[in-house]
């Protein structure tokens, strides 16, 4: 206790004590704040991570191709053909989807030509003969392609935690399109996966 005493007098006597802190001009005060506020603004908090998905590699494309039944089925009568059309037949909207891995929170296109859903429409016709049993199918075409999910910070980037795959419907559904059953017609609504 004395040594700390003695040390003690003899940096006050040299003018070395630790002086008492000086508040900054309030103006010092205030820009320092507005540059804060400047810097965060443009890049974000640091500590804020968001949910972010991004192509894993080049996504290793692939088609796919999705068969619904849009229509009822129509059998037509013994002795004359018959059509089946709009009025037998319902739209359908078919999304985006995650065909392996975990869940993916924000859907990106990855450079491909697709979108997050398509309408499949019902304005179609199909005829068939007499006795025949007929209904409208769509050939719906989608890109497969992995991706890694996981979170993003603005400051230290991307950070992967989990791989998926998402199967989105290609634009303006090229590759697919419509088609007429006959014979071998399931329920509306059905569906099956190709590739």
């Amino acid at each position: 206790m004395k040594f700390f005493a003695v040390v003690s007098t003899v940096l006050t006597l040299c003018g070395l004590a630790a002086a008492s802190p000086v508040p900054a001009p309030a103006d010092s005060v205030n820009e320092h704040a507005q540059v804060l506020a400047t810097l965060e603004g443009r890049q974000g908090a640091c500590g804020v991570w968001t949910a972010a998905t991004k192509l894993d590699g080049n996504g290793s494309p692939r088609q796919r191709y999705l068969h619904k039944q849009l229509s009822q089925v129509l059998t037509c009568d013994p002795e004359n053909g018959c059509s089946v059309g709009e009025s037998q037949s319902t739209s359908y909207t078919i999304g985006w989807s995650i065909s392996t891995g975990t869940a993916v929170t924000q859907w990106i296109t990855g450079g491909f030509d697709v979108s997050m859903s398509w309408s499949t429409g019902n304005q179609y016709t199909c005829m068939g003969g007499p006795g025949d049993s007929i209904c409208i199918w769509q050939k719906i075409a989608h890109t497969n392609y992995k991706v890694k999910t996981g979170s993003l910070n603005q400051c230290t980037g991307f950070r992967a935690s989990g791989r998926s795959e998402i199967s989105s419907p290609n634009k303006n559904n090229a590759g697919g399109g419509f088609y007429c059953v006959v014979g071998t017609c399931r329920s509306q609504g059905e569906q099956y996966w190709e590739g």
